[in-house]
């Protein structure tokens, strides 16, 4: 998941998810075999060929991606019953982690897709100035050999204190670089969880156990998986939660937080999706708008693909996907290598599946890369901001 920071002028904070059309394949590329489902795949009109994606084709491919997601999943589900049956030796485990930690280890308490998985890690963490009081944190996120940056956004409010939206992996330089840009005296007063995705909510009590004074926002529909009915105090470190965010900060439904007359926000509410055995699970993403700065802040609804590799990119693992065939040795370290590995770890992050991704006819259990997959990313990476397909195409 990406955390997306960019200025706007501000009209309503969902203008860009109700506007937003993106095509995502070169207008000189055709599309054949596999390539027909990933076209498919981003739900919205064809804008090679002029013509509209039909009904019976869409039902086709759609059946086809969602048996994608429930194998995953499956996958998600075992992994996280077999961390629940640990779960009693957790602390100790902690307690043998604290002994070896360092500013950029942390333990993940919780089961993901992500590495490390569950338990101990590693994560390196950058801050960046975004504008006025507003800053953004970066790890990377990493599923085997890919990775794409994962953001935390802090604000320092008019008090001096600092509202921190999704919270990353807590290790030391985590903590002490979000404490760095609060005023003397001062500590974080807000974390905001926008989202139910894990990557987004998965710190947050680890965040608050560090921030034992902050209060806690969270976007609606939160729920848990395999096991529902989870106690606050095992997914949040407390019993009870602040406030949950209602629809926006102009209506009554609900307490609104003290920091609504310097950071606007509007609930999306886009499709619903079924996970394991629960069916019609809602879409929820709070968008937030810093007035002084003029800055939108989105999690998933939205993102930006970056021309260069990002800062914290892994060189080997940039390698590793730069090769032409699955088959082919690893390629010296260059500059030009390395962008082609970015660019192709960033249609495999956004697609699954890309284009030009193909199965070696002549070689068993062989992946190729055809051309066209540059245009592809280039077509990407132009545009200054786009919908993930794969949320647009499970979502909306």
């Amino acid at each position: 998941g990406f955390v997306m920071v960019t200025t706007t002028k501000k009209t309503s904070l969902l203008d860009p998810f109700r506007h937003s059309t993106i095509t995502t394949l070169s207008q000189k590329t055709k599309t054949k075999g596999r390539g027909d489902i990933i076209k498919r795949w981003n739900h919205y009109e064809n804008m090679e060929n002029g013509r509209r994606i039909s009904e019976d084709e869409e039902k086709i491919a759609s059946r086809k991606r969602r048996s994608i997601l429930h194998r995953a999943a499956s996958s998600i589900m075992m992994t996280s019953i077999g961390a629940t049956t640990i779960s009693t030796s957790a602390s100790a485990t902690e307690e043998s982690f604290a002994a070896a930690t360092t500013t950029t280890t942390y333990f993940q308490q919780f089961p993901t897709l992500f590495d490390p998985l569950y338990g101990s890690s590693s994560r390196k963490t950058i801050l960046k100035s975004v504008d006025t009081n507003i800053w953004a944190l970066e790890q990377n996120l990493s599923l085997g050999p890919l990775e794409t940056p994962i953001r935390c956004v802090v604000i320092k409010l008019k008090d001096g204190t600092l509202w921190v939206h999704a919270p990353l992996a807590p290790t030391i330089e985590f903590f002490e670089l979000v404490e760095s840009l609060a005023d003397d005296g001062k500590g974080v007063s807000h974390v905001v969880i926008p989202t139910y995705a894990l990557e987004h909510k998965i710190f947050a009590k680890d965040a608050l156990k560090r921030w034992n004074k902050a209060q806690l926002w969270i976007s609606p529909n939160q729920f848990n998986f395999p096991f529902r009915n989870v106690p606050n105090e095992y997914v949040w470190g407390r019993s009870n939660v602040d406030g949950v965010l209602s629809s926006s900060d102009t209506t009554t439904e609900a307490a609104q937080p003290s920091w609504i007359d310097e950071i606007a926000y509007e609930t999306l509410l886009a499709g619903t999706f079924q996970i394991g055995t629960t069916k019609n699970q809602r879409f929820c993403e709070t968008t937030f708008y810093h007035k002084s700065t003029n800055t939108l802040i989105v999690t998933d609804a939205l993102a930006k693909i970056q021309s260069k590799p990002p800062t914290l990119s892994t060189d080997d693992k940039l390698l590793l996907i730069s090769k032409k065939s699955t088959s082919d040795p690893m390629p010296p370290k260059t500059m030009e290598a390395l962008q082609i590995g970015w660019e192709k770890n960033a249609l495999l992050i956004s697609y699954f599946f890309p284009e030009h991704e193909e199965l070696d006819p002549e070689k068993q259990g062989v992946v190729t890369w055809t051309p066209g997959w540059h245009d592809n990313f280039l077509n990407l990476s132009t545009r200054k901001l786009f919908v993930p397909p794969v949320v647009r195409t499970l979502l909306y």
